[in-house]
C-alpha cells in the first residue's frame, strides 16, 4: 500500500460515553430494528445525519450502525463495562439504561413479527387443512355410493329373471359412470367454493397489510417531525451553551487583566 494510499484511508471514529449516549436516542427514535421492509437501511442513514450535524462529519452511518451492534452485542453478554471509554459514572448509567430500553424494544418487535408470521402460518394451516378434509368426504361418499350400489343391484339381480338380469348388467356401467360424473361436479364445485374463499381471505389480508403500511408510514412521519424538532432544539440549546462559556471564558479573561 501506497503512502497516499494510507492519508485516504479514514480513520475509525472513537466513541465516547456522550456519543453513545446521543447515538442510542437517535436509535431509539428512528427505530430501524422495527421499520417496515426496505427501510432499515434508510433509517440508519437518518441516524448517520442527524449524528454527523450534531457532532460533525467523521461520523457515519455505517459507523454508527457497527457502534449499535456491539454495544448490544457488549449488553447481552454484560461484558459492556470493557467499552466504557470516555465519560462520568452518571453518563455509564444513563448508556446502561438506555440499552435496556432498546433491547427491550428490538425484542418487542422481534415478537410481534413472529406473532404475525404465526398468524399467516395458521391460516395456510387452515386452508390445507380444509382442502383435505372436502376431498376425503368427497372420496368417502363415492366409496359409500358403490358399496350402496353394489348392494343394490345384488339384491335385484336376486328377484329378477336370467333374461333380466343379462339386460341389467348391461346397464350397471351406464349408472356408474353417470354416478361418476355427479360425484366429480360435486367435488369440482366444492373445490371451487375453497378456492374462492381462499382469494376472499388473501384479498382481506392484503387490504389489511396495505392499512398497516399506511399507518406505519404515518406514525413514521409524525415520529421523524418529532425528532427533527427535538434535533433542532437540542443544537439551539449546545449553542447557547457554548456561546455562555465562551462568555464565561471572555469576562475572566478580562477580569486577569483588570488584576
Amino acid at each position: 500500500m501506497s503512502e497516499q494510499e494510507g492519508t485516504k484511508r479514514k480513520a475509525a471514529y472513537r466513541f465516547s460515553i456522550p456519543v453513545d449516549i446521543d447515538m442510542l436516542k437517535e436509535v431509539m427514535f428512528a427505530c430501524p430494528h422495527d421499520a417496515p421492509y426496505g427501510q432499515t437501511s434508510s433509517r440508519w442513514q437518518e441516524v448517520g445525519e442527524h449524528m454527523r450535524a450534531l457532532l460533525g462529519p467523521e461520523l457515519s452511518a455505517g459507523g454508527c450502525r457497527k457502534r449499535h451492534d456491539d454495544l448490544m452485542a457488549a449488553f447481552k453478554k454484560e461484558t459492556v463495562k470493557s467499552m466504557r471509554a470516555s465519560g462520568t459514572e452518571e453518563e455509564y448509567l444513563e448508556r446502561e439504561q438506555l440499552l435496556q430500553d432498546l433491547s427491550d424494544m428490538i425484542e418487542s418487535a422481534n415478537d410481534k413479527r413472529k406473532s404475525i408470521q404465526e398468524e399467516k402460518d395458521k391460516k395456510a394451516d387452515r386452508r390445507e387443512s380444509d382442502g383435505h378434509l372436502i376431498r376425503e368426504a368427497a372420496l368417502a361418499g363415492l366409496k359409500r355410493k358403490a358399496t350402496a350400489q353394489d348392494s343394490l343391484d345384488e339384491s335385484e339381480d336376486d328377484d329378477r329373471s336370467p333374461s333380466k338380469k343379462k339386460e341389467s348388467r348391461g346397464t350397471t356401467p351406464l349408472k356408474e359412470a353417470v354416478s361418476a360424473v355427479v360425484d366429480f361436479a360435486a367435488i369440482m364445485e366444492a373445490s371451487h367454493k375453497l378456492m374462492r374463499e381462499d382469494q376472499e381471505m388473501q384479498k382481506e389480508a392484503h387490504v389489511l397489510a396495505l392499512r398497516k403500511l399506511e399507518l406505519d408510514e404515518q406514525r413514521f412521519l409524525l415520529d421523524k417531525a418529532e425528532r427533527e424538532a427535538r434535533f433542532a432544539a437540542e443544537q439551539v440549546e449546545r449553542q447557547t451553551q457554548f456561546e455562555f462559556m465562551q462568555g464565561t471564558v471572555e469576562l475572566l479573561r478580562a477580569l486577569a487583566q483588570k488584576m
